[in-house]
């Protein structure tokens, strides 16, 4: 199983045991609860709002996994940040329902940055919606998913009692709340082991045993919880003719439908066409090692057997109108692979919301949108849809004179030369699609 699909179950379940601490921290108190509650539902659901986070995970100390998300979403626009490994950003997108910018979208080899414009038909396209936290819609608030979620959380509640403060100054809500192995829910703890089971399915290999130019040997490696299956098949093959070469070479091959094979099998980075079906000739079943797994040294590549809630801990800020502002989590979890080894992952989550129901995130570059319409791609590309580059005056407005569908054919020095000099604007009142 792939890296990222691990991490997403693990992320899965400590959304599930933060969310469900978080809002059982808070059920003591009664009303906090249904407070609390309602704002962790409309931060998941939420527009016009500016959401920041900044998740981290860790492995027996040692960093595994840091994301920075930096979101401004609009009622028809959303911008997105990007951060490189330092934290600092390093381009954006920019969407909206008929234009797209992608910065930076290329460097070509002369050193020649270029962004990156989508036109958009705004009849049919709506806005790209980033991921963050708003997970869902605002209208999704009445619906059936929703419902359920909020039942789903009243269960997971419970009667469970937590030490918890809440205490309010300045009219907002500051609540905290830990919760500890012994008090995490049984249907939490059951929903881990579900995640669990789903995340051990097989891994699948395939390695070369023999090759006599014609008879292939090789075996099938299935490996599920912590049995590994080997498969071994005999194949019979031939090199292609030279007809078959050509045709192969010209793209031709398959339009011969009176050729007679069984398929085609990559041995040695060679193409062989098969004289028949493959053979199963032997098949058994070992237990796995560690050596079975190609990331050996990534503690998380191999299939866990039990996860152990140790700690959770969780603080949130809400504002008079009920607005989550501020919410910093952490949990740390006890997990246990299929050959006894104990890793110690911990994650930490900060989430931060401002310009509640009154962001709004306008174009980044000046004239853009202007400029690059639908009515400007048809009539300069023959398409109102369009892929399409440019670069950027020195005031970081669009430089007009540099549009272009194709890097490669205007990153040529005197283009670049001529593109510099003419320094183009764009005139905001006439833009649009006029020479």
């Amino acid at each position: 199983m792939k890296k990222s699909v691990k991490v997403r179950v693990l992320c899965l379940i400590v959304a599930t045991v933060m969310l469900g601490g978080a809002v059982a921290a808070a059920a003591v108190l009664g009303s906090p609860y249904e407070i609390l509650k309602k704002a962790l539902l409309d931060a998941v659901t939420s527009r016009n709002v500016t959401e920041e986070s900044i998740f981290t995970m860790t492995v027996n100390g040692v960093l595994y996994e840091k994301s920075i998300n930096h979101n401004v979403l609009g009622d028809d626009s959303s911008l997105q940040y990007y951060f490189d490994g330092n934290g600092d950003v390093n381009g954006y997108n920019y969407s909206s329902k008929n234009l797209t910018l992608t910065s930076p979208g290329s460097v070509t080899a002369s050193g020649v940055k270029w962004l990156y414009a989508s036109v958009k038909d705004n009849d049919y396209y709506s806005f790209y919606r980033p991921d963050g936290i708003a997970l869902f819609e605002p209208e999704d608030r009445n619906s059936a998913q929703f419902r359920f979620l909020e039942l789903l959380l009243d269960v997971i509640v419970g009667d469970l009692k937590n030490n918890i403060t809440m205490t309010s100054e300045n009219e907002i809500r500051y609540i905290s709340g830990t919760l500890t192995e012994s008090q995490v829910p049984e249907l939490v703890k059951a929903g881990i082991d579900v995640l669990l089971e789903e995340s051990v399915s097989y891994y699948g290999d395939t390695r070369d045993v023999s090759f006599d130019g014609n008879e292939y040997i090789y075996e099938q490696i299935y490996i599920e919880h912590d049995v590994k299956t080997v498969t071994v098949w005999k194949e019979n093959v031939r090199s292609m003719a030279s007809d078959d070469l050509e045709s192969w070479r010209n793209g031709t091959f398959y339009d011969n439908t009176d050729k007679v094979y069984w398929g085609t099998t990559y041995i040695n980075g060679a193409t062989y066409l098969s004289e028949g079906p493959a053979e199963r000739v032997d098949e058994y079943s070992v237990p796995v090692t560690r050596d079975d797994y190609p990331d050996n040294g990534d503690p998380l590549e191999i299939p866990m057997r039990s996860i152990v809630v140790d700690y959770v801990h969780g603080e949130a800020e809400i504002d008079r109108n009920g607005n989550l502002l501020y919410l910093d989590a952490g949990a740390t979890f006890i997990a246990t692979d299929i050959f006894g080894v104990v890793n110690v992952v911990e994650f930490k989550v900060n989430l931060r919301f401002s310009d509640i129901g009154t962001s709004n995130p306008a174009c980044p570059v000046p004239g853009a949108e202007q400029l690059l319409t639908a009515e400007y791609m048809k009539k300069h590309f023959g398409d109102p849809r369009m892929q399409v580059y440019f670069t950027l005056n020195e005031d970081g407005s669009i430089n007009a004179g540099s549009v272009t569908d194709s890097i490669y054919t205007r990153d040529r020095s005197d283009d670049i030369d001529d593109m510099a000099g003419t320094n183009a604007t764009v005139d905001v009142e006439s833009a649009g699609y006029e020479e």
